[in-house]
């Protein structure tokens, strides 16, 4: 297994803050209505530079060699990080360019729900064979989001991996 087999979870974690509820909580098309709307505003990050620091916490693959096991566990003990710049364009259009991240990486909400600084979600992504089934809870405001995420995967002949990331999206200035 190579470290880019997290990138799915990296992704739909960077999405959260763009993709609307899935399925609502109620019948009522108002309700549902308002749900979504309410998810859709709950992530309009302030324009600026941006830092999504994402670190694994748990992992575990069941039948891995222990000198396997240990190499994986080294790769993922330092905490990845990357930056970049959210322009006003950009984050005017909120949650739809996040929508079109998750769907890059053949992603679908089973749930998801934000208000008053929470999210919660859950999610399932495909991605070269393997199936990834994923929840995911945290906080956000305008200039970023802390969220914990724990996933389960399957890959094909069966193989099955756990992990765990937390992942922090900061705010850190200005563009660049």
């Amino acid at each position: 297994m190579r470290k880019s087999l997290i990138v799915p979870i990296a992704l739909s974690a960077l999405a959260l803050g763009a993709c609307s509820k899935q399925t609502a909580t109620t019948d009522a098309p108002a309700q549902a209505s308002a749900d979504k709307a309410a998810a859709e505003m709950a992530f309009r990050f302030t324009p600026g530079q941006y830092r999504t620091t994402i670190e694994v916490t748990d992992f575990a693959m069941p039948g891995m060699p222990p000198q396997a096991e240990t190499q994986m566990k080294a790769m993922f003990a330092k905490a990845a990080s990357q930056e970049y710049c959210l322009k006003p364009e950009d984050a005017a259009k909120g949650i739809e360019a996040m929508k079109q991240n998750m769907a890059k990486g053949d992603c679908k909400f089973d749930k998801f729900e934000a208000s008053g600084g929470t999210v919660s979600s859950a999610f399932t992504c495909k991605n070269d064979g393997m199936e990834m089934h994923s929840t995911s809870q945290g906080t956000y405001s305008d200039t970023g989001s802390q969220v914990a995420i724990k996933a389960d995967m399957k890959a094909p002949g069966g193989k099955t991996m756990h992990i765990e990331q937390s992942v922090k999206t900061e705010r850190i200035g200005d563009c660049k």
